[in-house]
């Protein structure tokens, strides 16, 4: 047996390499949030023009929906692949867990680039408001947090999926 498969579960090795994805999805987010940040810390504090302050208002709803149904898609995604894909439960875990956080990190790169562009423009200066955009963001590191990778946690969370079925 190698030790990325194990018979009837998921292999320390591959929860080993979802946690460095896991990481490298969040830290790439955390980059772009001290983006956000030092862009607003460095955005002249000039009034927005009206037009501006619109388009930020029609990005932060679209990415309002846009990310909810990036989440929702996530979870629909994660027992799609479980159920659907054929070969071991390791690796029809580590293909659902790798689609389940591409999906959220998505949503936060989306809130994130609306937030980025609001703090350019100083529409985020202006309307503290629009921070909300950075939710997605907030939920992705929620989820993290939640959702670690380990090859117990994972096989209990694919087992709860597929019943005794796997």
């Amino acid at each position: 047996m190698s030790g990325v498969e194990v018979e009837d579960g998921v292999s320390p090795a591959a929860a080993q390499h979802l946690k460095i994805i896991a990481g490298a999805m969040g830290g790439g987010l955390v980059l772009m949030a001290g983006l956000v940040l030092w862009s607003y810390a460095h955005a002249a504090p000039t009034a927005p023009a009206p037009a501006q302050v619109m388009a930020i208002n029609t990005l932060t709803t679209v990415m309002m929906v846009a990310a909810l149904i990036a989440i929702a898609g996530s979870e629909f995604a994660w027992r799609a692949i479980l159920r659907k894909t054929p070969g071991a439960l390791g690796v029809r875990v580590q293909t659902a867990f790798i689609a389940r956080l591409a999906f959220r990190e998505g949503a936060g790169l989306l809130g994130m680039t609306v937030a980025y562009v609001a703090a350019l423009n100083g529409v985020l200066r202006a309307y503290p408001a629009y921070w909300v955009n950075l939710a997605p963001f907030a939920l992705f590191l929620g989820f993290l947090a939640a959702h670690w990778p380990s090859a117990d946690t994972l096989a209990a969370e694919a087992g709860d999926i597929l019943g005794s079925r796997q």
